[in-house]
């Protein structure tokens, strides 16, 4: 049985796919599982997806699952931890390459039973290093909550080993018992998934456990043009919107107050057509300002609907079996 159990999702992005794969073959750390989970739903994607797991089949351990159909990257992580037999979850984009020391960086600070979860430097190269800012503020800080809400993440810069308030969606592990206890990522992070791992990443601190940020822990971000949760720079606001909106009610206090200030906060930047996005420049700015007011407006609205049914407030979805989801999502395993 594997010590750890890489989890991917993956969605028309086979080259990419391909590259990570083959940079896992070169790890230090050798006792891992790979877990992929298809979120494509086309045949094609899911036929070139079945043969390069084939050619890697003999270099590594793999276990591929398919979706009947798109799902998100939420559900589609909760699919591979589901079936993952690794004490320690490790999460990574599709279009990263891994350093072949990433494992090893992660897994030798889960010796301390008071770390819960362990993530690592995100480089930007390729496409990605083309949307580096000129300037960067607090370039001393990592993984950081603010009091308004706003997070600093600098997972690209830190050069020091930190303890941090959340880790990095494409660089990041938790030990599988806490993970599963706290029921794995919330669905309810739609589009591009935006702070679906900060959510997690707070309730696994919420139990008492430290977080841990290892700059030698290293993946290369290429950040591919399509296919993932890659949305257009409008449908980028929408979502960051909505999905920041319920991550302020769902895990912060002073909820009202933070909402407001996220919402004023955003409408300045995009009134003064400030950068609209990580990896885009839009043409109308009218409709960025419209987009993300919309997302604002319907966090807001299902938000308040949750908390009504007074599901909201005790976390996320309890955790399912791959069964579960097999049932729910009519989703086919390979």
């Amino acid at each position: 049985m594997p010590e750890v159990s890489v989890i991917i999702a993956t969605r028309s992005r086979e080259q990419y796919l391909r590259d990570l794969l083959s940079s896992l073959c070169f790890q230090s750390f050798k006792d891992f599982e790979v877990i992929i989970v298809d979120d494509s739903g086309v045949p094609l994607n899911r036929e070139k997806v079945e043969s390069i797991v084939q050619v890697y089949s003999n270099k590594l351990e793999i276990k591929l699952l398919h979706n009947s159909r798109n799902l998100g990257v939420p559900i589609s992580l909760n699919r591979g931890a589901s079936v993952a037999t690794g004490k320690i979850l490790v999460f990574t984009d599709d279009d990263c390459i891994a350093d072949k020391d990433w494992l090893l960086g992660l897994v030798k600070w889960y010796s301390n039973q008071n770390v819960g979860g362990v993530g690592g430097r995100v480089v930007p190269v390729e496409n990605d290093a083309k949307w580096i800012p000129n300037k960067t503020n607090f370039v001393n800080i990592t993984g950081k909550l603010n009091w308004d809400g706003d997070l600093i993440n600098n997972f690209e810069l830190g050069s020091k080993t930190f303890l941090v308030d959340f880790l990095s969606g494409a660089n990041m592990s938790f030990r599988k018992n806490l993970f599963r206890k706290v029921g794995g990522f919330s669905s309810i992070y739609g589009g591009n998934a935006y702070r679906f791992e900060t959510d997690l990443s707070l309730r696994i601190r919420n139990l008492g456990f430290r977080l841990v940020y290892d700059p030698n822990a290293i993946v290369f971000h290429r950040r591919a043009d399509n296919g993932g949760c890659r949305v257009s720079v409008y449908d980028w606001n929408y979502w960051l919107g909505r999905n920041h909106i319920l991550f302020v009610l769902r895990c912060l206090r002073g909820k009202v107050f933070k909402v407001f200030l996220f919402a004023f906060k955003h409408c300045v930047r995009i009134l003064m057509r400030r950068r609209a996005c990580p990896y885009g420049k839009p043409r109308k700015w009218e409709k960025i300002l419209w987009m993300f007011f919309k997302g604002l407006l319907d966090g807001v609205r299902i938000g308040i609907k949750h908390l009504f049914v007074g599901t909201f407030l005790k976390g996320a979805q309890n955790w399912k079996t791959s069964e579960d989801f097999k049932a729910e999502a009519s989703v086919q395993f390979h």
